[in-house]
């Protein structure tokens, strides 16, 4: 439950945070921090729309995008009533990618870490891959074009040692597993082939001769249009990680999204890694959830 209001010092206190959640995601913000706090000492002042905190197991930086004062708590400290406020933030510098633009900004044969400076975001990306054409418009966030394009690669950005990595969704569910859960799988599960096909289009584009371009057709689902794409960015973009099982855990902030966990002797993805401590009447209780997810390539 640290969180600093300063790098390397100003913690707030451990009885001034009730609740603290640490999200790892495979998204073009691949982390986010959530907290309650009891409004005491200022702390409200402290922590206002836009300013830094700096949290987490890695300790990295974080920007407050939204702060929501709740009813107050039943409680008297001195002549105050006691209130909390929960505090949203995003990692500082990828947050830009997810607010709407000023300006357009469309680039061609441009890279994944051009695209992420164009837009305001300073974060470098290790493993950059080559995008033909990026376009997002005014008034637009930059993150779901810059989704768009790590889905036509196939790939997904992790975050490791504060550095982000363009991985391939292939070579990430090759990975060597990080845990094994054990040979008893008890875990939430979902399966659906036919959801699968409603959820996950294949899909076709047209070329320069007015050619028709076709991905993967095989088999019975979906289809959409992708405007000028070639055959392999049409078959990337149908090779997905479905989420398939929810597991509960002890504390784990050592598993974040991008590693592979094996599950009752299968490796599986995790997607998304929230971990939350809260204080429950002077105790403080920790836990994990970790979604994970099998690659699925629609053929």
């Amino acid at each position: 439950m640290n969180v600093y209001l300063r790098e390397g010092g100003d913690l707030l206190p451990g009885d001034v945070v009730i609740k603290w959640i640490g999200r790892s995601d495979l998204t073009p913000v691949p982390r986010s921090v959530e907290f309650v706090v009891k409004l005491i000492d200022g702390v409200q002042e402290k922590l206002k729309t836009g300013a830094s905190i700096w949290s987490g197991r890695e300790n990295l930086r974080y920007e407050i995008v939204k702060t929501d004062r709740e009813q107050p708590l039943g409680q008297v400290q001195g002549k105050n009533q006691q209130q909390a406020m929960r505090v949203t933030a995003l990692l500082h510098r990828c947050a830009s990618v997810a607010r709407p633009l000023n300006s357009a900004t469309i680039l061609t044969d441009t890279t994944l870490g051009a695209i992420y400076r164009a837009c305001g975001a300073y974060m470098p990306v290790a493993s950059d891959f080559a995008v033909p054409r990026f376009t997002c418009f005014k008034g637009h966030a930059p993150s779901y074009p810059i989704a768009q394009a790590l889905q036509e690669e196939g790939a997904a950005l992790v975050l490791r040692n504060g550095s982000i990595t363009a991985m391939r969704l292939t070579d990430m569910a090759r990975q060597a597993p990080v845990a094994d859960i054990g040979q008893v799988d008890s875990s939430a599960k979902i399966e659906s082939e036919f959801l699968q096909h409603q959820d996950i289009p294949s899909y076709y584009s047209v070329d320069d001769t007015g050619a028709i371009v076709l991905g993967h057709m095989g088999q019975a689902r979906r289809v959409k249009f992708i405007p000028r794409a070639d055959v392999r960015q049409l078959r990337n973009a149908s090779c997905v990680l479905v989420r398939s099982k929810t597991v509960d855990s002890t504390i784990c902030q050592q598993y974040q999204a991008g590693d592979v966990i094996r599950v009752a002797g299968e490796n599986l993805v995790i997607i998304t890694a929230a971990h939350a401590f809260e204080s429950n009447e002077g105790a403080q209780e920790s836990r994990s959830r970790l979604w994970l997810g099998k690659l699925i390539n629609a053929q």
